[in-house]
């Protein structure tokens, strides 16, 4: 939800990229905590002279944080992907709406995009791949933070979204890609944890739309489209930077278009009064059919992403209840708080659950209480973090630690505005208002960083 202002910390370049290192370590880490965090984010905002319009245009930087029980080391790398490598040798921009018209047409015409890996962590089968809205998958070494090459894995058709999604029952993660033409075209992809990955069918949308992401359960795929429209000719043409490429449309509507797992070819759509969601929570299914938690906005903005203070309406936790036989759907408010980046544990993804954790932003009598909060979804309560003034949280990751919902470490890489670095809370998720048990801290500011994920040592 936060992250920053004006020049704002966390939309400067990453300051000193290195890899692993010692990192200082505050309070006793938990000795079963072995593995490694990883979050991705933009992490560069300017290049050759040149500032960028908006974070999900910049070049990505892959943070790493590994635990070995008694300490940790850190790295933050820079994602230097074949576009990057192909604009340092250019010594300019050649792909976004900071390089020239011409450049921009070029790579229009050539079909040609650049992977930036700066909108999440991907991992899978003991790879790591840095992911961004629309490209291919950016591998790395999860060793080194090394650029290894992008890869369709034999199956992407042109992209695969920063959002893939797992079923804990079927052990098998989805992900959907859009490929924009005279129709929007949204493939469909499965990746099991054993085994190769498969693209499963391809769906068509009812207009050129931003599909940021998705949900997934034991027998759907659930695909969300707000009303905001991509200019479709002016993208092509190079003709606007990315601020200005989409247009909220509430005329629209918003559009649920629900795909059975057992017949991709028969998509039902469910329309609704227009709202916008960057990220769903979970999904799970009833007798009458899917139930879907979201974090709904009244409307969309590009603005304030990545930056202290929001602008815009703050998002709502709220479920989407929804009958396949009568088409209706029915909604309710799951808690009262604002929150974003909802997070639960690993075993429940895609099933029925009861808990979540979310980053949340209280308001108080003279400013806002950003913090951790545990959501209990019964009864819409919870244990909060509350971080130190001037602190800036991210999105929560969990590492399991037993079967029960809350039995987690919820690990968040926090900005201290004071001391200009970054550091990594370690919480225990049953014990969230006590605050962290250990903080592990980089000498520098860490830039935004979206979404991430915990990779357990082996």
């Amino acid at each position: 939800m936060s992250s920053q202002n004006a020049v704002s910390p966390l939309l400067r370049s990453l300051s000193r990229p290195h890899g692993f290192e010692p990192l200082r370590v505050e309070g006793r880490l938990p000795e079963p905590l072995r593995g490694t965090l990883f979050r991705a984010g933009p992490g560069l905002f300017e290049r050759f002279g040149a500032s960028l319009s908006h974070a999900f245009e910049a070049d990505g930087a892959i943070t790493a944080v590994r635990f070995d029980g008694r300490g940790a080391r850190g790295a933050c790398r820079i994602v230097e992907s074949a576009g990057y490598r192909a604009e340092e040798k250019a010594g300019r921009f050649l792909f976004n709406s900071a390089a020239s018209w011409l450049d921009r047409m070029r790579a229009a015409r050539g079909g040609t995009a650049k992977t930036t890996g700066n909108t999440s962590t991907f991992l899978w089968q003991d790879r790591l791949f840095a992911l961004m809205e629309g490209g291919l998958l950016q591998e790395m070494d999860p060793g080194t933070l090394d650029t290894l090459e992008a890869t369709d894995l034999g199956v992407v058709s042109g992209a695969f979204s920063a959002h893939p999604h797992r079923v804990a029952s079927l052990r098998t993660t989805f992900n959907f890609g859009v490929r924009y033409g005279p129709k929007m075209l949204i493939d469909l992809y499965a990746l099991p944890d054993e085994g190769t990955p498969s693209k499963l069918g391809t769906v068509e949308a009812p207009w050129q739309a931003m599909l940021h992401d998705f949900i997934a359960t034991e027998r759907h795929l659930i695909l969300f489209l707000g009303p905001v429209k991509l200019n479709l000719l002016r993208a092509m043409m190079g003709l606007a930077d990315f601020t200005k490429l989409f247009q909220w449309k509430p005329e629209l509507g918003a559009r649920l278009i629900v795909v059975p797992l057992d017949d991709i070819q028969r998509p039902r759509t469910f329309e609704l009064d227009a709202f916008w969601t960057w990220h769903f929570a979970n999904a799970f299914e009833e007798e009458g059919g899917p139930c879907i938690d979201l974090c709904r906005y009244p409307e969309f903005t590009l603005d304030g992403i990545g930056e202290v203070e929001e602008k815009g309406a703050p998002p709502l936790l709220t479920r989407l209840h929804l009958e396949l036989k009568t088409g209706k759907v029915r909604e309710t408010k799951v808690f009262d708080v604002p929150c974003e980046f909802p997070q639960l544990h690993p075993r429940v993804h895609g099933g029925r659950y009861g808990t979540l954790f979310a980053q949340t932003e209280r308001q108080g009598a003279d400013r806002k209480y950003p913090g951790i909060t545990r959501i209990s979804l019964d009864g819409g309560s919870g244990a909060e973090w509350a971080v130190p003034a001037g602190h800036v949280p991210s999105e929560p990751v969990l590492v399991p630690r037993g079967e029960a919902e809350d039995d987690a470490f919820v690990l968040d890489l926090v900005y201290d505005a004071a001391s200009d670095h970054s550091y990594v809370a370690v919480l225990d998720g049953q014990h969230l208002e006590d605050g962290p048990v250990a903080t592990v801290h980089f000498d520098h500011p860490i830039p935004v960083t979206f979404h991430g994920g915990f990779a357990a040592a082996s």
